[in-house]
């Protein structure tokens, strides 16, 4: 009913905390108790659940349910009216009044903090076992022990039918005339009826004492801040021997129930059984006749039957004639009209291939007309273009032709220097004069293929003298030949 939250674990201070919800919460700073201010300033001893911020001195202390609890409690030795000791365990669920009076009239949050410090749980406990067990014994010394187990908390509609079914007109009447249904007598026993109205009085008596109850402990509790929502007796115990007696006085009823249907069971089945016997005979004889009349209406039925056949085959004949006549037209004329369409076939196909020859012929003659003017507008156009690039070629090459010219003159140069640089650096080389230049050249050509010869090198004088005989018959003779050196250079 009351929880106490824990210390909190964290090192460091929480300036929150929380209230879950389906509890009254008591809140306390530096232990003392704070109450809650809402935002209209109206104050209240329990704090709504949620997230609320704070100083970590400000806590919260209990927190008190709100759900209904149940209080168990079994009394034994209990009176009865006629002094019989009964045991009764009974249940009481009850409530702490801590809502806002505006929503549950009657309740007030100042009983929580009343319950919490005041009436506390244990000593809500054992004022509820004390008037409980008070309450009870009372309970039971008010009724007669055949009427204890009527002992229960009802609700509305299930009193106002027990009262309807006691007070009712035809249930004063049955108890005036004391006659019952002979056949409702033989199920239920002979003293069903009135059992079932004593139990039904009773459950209306226990009906109101323990509603008497449920208000007697409310006057107590109430002023506590504890509301009892609902008296449940779970169970009533009573001696071994007057159990027995009762279920004696039960079986007593239930065994001649039983002979008096067994009785009945026995005279039904013989009546029934002559019964069948008397139908089967009837139903033979119904029988036979209906298979006679079958029979006859069978042979009828073939007569019928063959006529039928017979105007049926006239039918199928007739219809087959008709039908091998319709079809023999039908493909007549599915043949005349074919060979028509296959004549307007080819005659359209000769039409239309002609056609498409001529119309080819004259496309072709305008794709090629249209291809002369195009290939005669492109030479146009090339020969236009190629003017045009003629004429720029020639005005760049105008431009350009002085530029080419340096180029050619200094390309000319560096040629010249080259090849001066070769002559300079050949060993071979021998520059003579403009006179007599013709047939020094010839004798040094002479010379060179001579001194490729292996003998000729060898024989210096008979080098020379061919050289002699080519200088004379060359008709020049104002050339001069110096051989020498150690190179044999000439």
């Amino acid at each position: 009913m009351v929880a106490r939250p824990g210390k909190r674990l964290c090192c460091f201070p929480l300036f929150w905390f929380t209230i879950p919800e389906g509890f009254y919460a008591l809140v306390t700073r530096h232990g003392a108790h704070q109450p809650y201010k809402d935002a209209n300033g109206k104050q209240s001893p329990v704090w709504p659940s949620g997230l609320h911020l704070g100083p970590p001195w400000l806590k919260v202390s209990h927190l008190v349910t709100k759900q209904s609890m149940l209080f168990n409690t079994e009394i034994k030795g209990c009176k009865t009216k006629d002094n019989v000791t009964v045991l009764i365990d009974m249940s009481l669920v009850l409530r702490i009044m801590g809502d806002d009076p505006e929503a549950r009239p009657g309740d007030d949050p100042q009983n929580v903090y009343k319950f919490v410090h005041e009436v506390t749980p244990i000593g809500l406990q054992a004022q509820l076992k004390d008037a409980q067990a008070e309450a009870v014994r009372t309970l039971a010394r008010s009724v007669y022990h055949t009427e204890v187990f009527g002992l229960r908390n009802v609700c509305h509609s299930e009193l106002e039918g027990v009262k309807e079914k006691l007070f009712s007109a035809e249930a004063m009447q049955q108890c005036v005339s004391e006659h019952v249904d002979q056949d409702q007598k033989d199920v239920e026993g002979e003293h069903d009826y009135y059992d079932s109205l004593e139990a039904d009085f009773n459950v209306e008596a226990g009906a109101s004492v323990t509603s008497a109850l449920k208000t007697r402990l409310n006057r107590q509790f109430n002023k506590q801040g504890i509301e009892i929502l609902d008296v449940i007796i779970k169970d009533i115990k009573l001696p071994e021997l007057i159990q027995s007696q009762m279920s004696q006085k039960t079986m007593v009823i239930s065994q001649n129930a039983m002979q008096r249907m067994q009785q009945k069971h026995d005279m039904l089945s013989l009546i029934q059984a002559e019964e069948i016997k008397t139908l089967n005979q009837t139903h033979e004889e119904q029988r036979k006749e209906l298979i006679e009349d079958g029979k006859f209406e069978r042979i009828m039925e073939d007569i019928q039957l063959q006529l039928v056949h017979a105007e049926g085959d006239r039918q199928i004949k007739s219809i087959e004639t008709q039908m091998t006549i319709d079809v023999e037209l039908v493909q007549v004329e599915s043949n005349l009209t074919i060979q028509r369409i296959e004549d307007e076939t080819k005659l359209e196909t000769e039409r239309i291939r002609e056609q498409s020859l001529c119309d080819s012929e004259i496309e072709l003659a305008k794709a090629r007309a249209e291809a002369d003017v195009i290939l005669a507008n492109g030479e146009l156009n090339v020969a236009k273009i190629a003017a045009k690039g003629d004429k720029a070629i020639f005005e760049a090459e105008g431009i350009s032709a002085p530029l080419n010219r340096n180029l050619n003159d200094h390309i000319t140069g560096l040629l010249k220097l080259k090849s001066q640089y070769a002559l300079a650096t050949n060993d071979k080389l021998v520059i003579t004069g403009t006179e007599g230049g013709k047939a020094a050249n010839t004798l040094l050509q002479a010379n060179s293929v001579l001194n490729d010869s292996f003998f000729l090198d060898r024989d210096q004088n008979h080098r020379s003298a061919i050289l002699a005989e080519l200088a004379v018959a060359s008709g020049s003779g104002d050339v001069r030949i110096l051989v020498g050196g150690d190179d044999k250079r000439v």
